[in-house]
């Protein structure tokens, strides 16, 4: 049977950052590519003499929205890894929660043995 490891589960939200922070950068520079190539060649289908002008427009309108969808992905990334790194401080309040109750239930019964003794 495997064992319980935190180490595994800090990796696993640490690539997920690592992951969210790539996927931003990712979507942004697809966006600013895409965006640059529609506004470029919608300039030919719309017949606009300013071919750069168009090309700026779509570079940038693309590039937001590449950005902005980057974001929201990489939001749920951080998320699930900040759901992961919660369930491993519930384990380890837990544990240490049920140390400290097997430790009382030792010391009331020596002290209740001792008002026993005494009366």
């Amino acid at each position: 049977m495997t064992e319980y490891d935190p180490k595994v589960i800090q990796k696993f939200a640490n690539r997920l950052y690592a992951q969210a922070t790539t996927t931003v950068v990712s979507y942004t520079l697809l966006g600013l590519l895409f965006g640059a190539a529609g506004g470029y060649l919608s300039s030919g289908l719309l017949r606009i003499t300013d071919s750069n002008t168009s090309g700026i427009v779509g570079l940038l309108l693309f590039g937001v929205l590449g950005f902005a969808v980057g974001q929201e992905r990489a939001f749920h990334m951080r998320l699930q890894a900040q759901t992961a790194l919660c369930q491993v401080r519930i384990e380890q309040n837990t544990r240490d929660a049920q140390r400290v109750q097997v430790v009382e239930p030792s010391s009331r019964q020596a002290s209740t043995r001792e008002i026993a003794s005494s009366s």
